[in-house]
């Protein structure tokens, strides 16, 4: 195989990796998601809390925070309320087992 096509090869399969990373973890417009709080910002739980979400699960860290997305306009208002990244329920699920917490049957 040419070292070009391996490249090429390599190159498409990292592209794609990524990209179902990305896909994975940006979450629905229903459901569980983590919220992450920027750096020197506000705290997950005063972001949830002024986008007008429902805490779902808050582990000692004050920079995550697990919520319920119940309308479609929620993630925006999360990101718009200072939220550096909101993550799918698989995200928040790991944090929530991280923290010895489980969420139950709300997935």
């Amino acid at each position: 195989m040419a070292r070009s096509a391996w490249s090429f090869a390599v190159t498409c399969f990292l592209a794609c990796c990524v990209l179902m990373l990305t896909a994975s973890l940006v979450p629905g417009s229903r459901g569980i998601v983590a919220v992450f709080a920027r750096p020197g910002g506000d705290t997950a739980l005063q972001i949830v809390a002024s986008a007008g979400g429902r805490i779902v699960f808050v582990p000692a860290s004050s920079w995550i925070a697990v919520t319920e997305v119940t309308d479609a306009g929620l993630v925006d208002r999360l990101y718009q309320s200072g939220a550096g990244f909101v993550a799918s329920s698989v995200v928040a699920q790991l944090c929530a087992r991280w923290n010895g917490a489980t969420l139950g049957s709300a997935l």
